[in-house]
């Protein structure tokens, strides 16, 4: 049980980086005037949050490291969980950052 965490972290956070870059590259075919214009107070939100959703995730990444070796959870988890749960962080913040600078049009109706 010690290795599965770990291994199901990063399979969720492969998946994020494949759908972000996936994301990317649809938005980039589709050409920068084919998303619909947010409102004004929107377009403010999506450029303020995903830095701050960055430094959330890597401060929550440090105190998860810090309570990894201060409290010798090595004894229940392995070094994979660990990196599994960090490497799930940095496809999360990829994924946020990826989401606000990559907006696709809207489908048809």
């Amino acid at each position: 049980m010690r290795y599965i965490i770990g291994l199901l972290c990063f399979a969720g956070g492969a998946w994020l980086f494949w759908s972000a870059y996936a994301r990317k590259r649809r938005a980039v075919a589709a050409g920068p005037l084919s998303a619909a214009p947010l409102h004004p107070s929107l377009q403010i939100l999506g450029d303020a949050l995903p830095p701050l959703i960055v430094v959330a995730l890597a401060l929550i990444g440090v105190k998860m490291t810090v309570a990894f070796a201060v409290t010798e959870a090595s004894r229940y988890l392995s070094l994979v969980d660990l990196a599994g749960f960090l490497f799930l962080l940095a496809a999360y913040g990829t994924s946020v950052v990826f989401r606000a600078r990559y907006r696709l049009p809207l489908p048809p109706r």
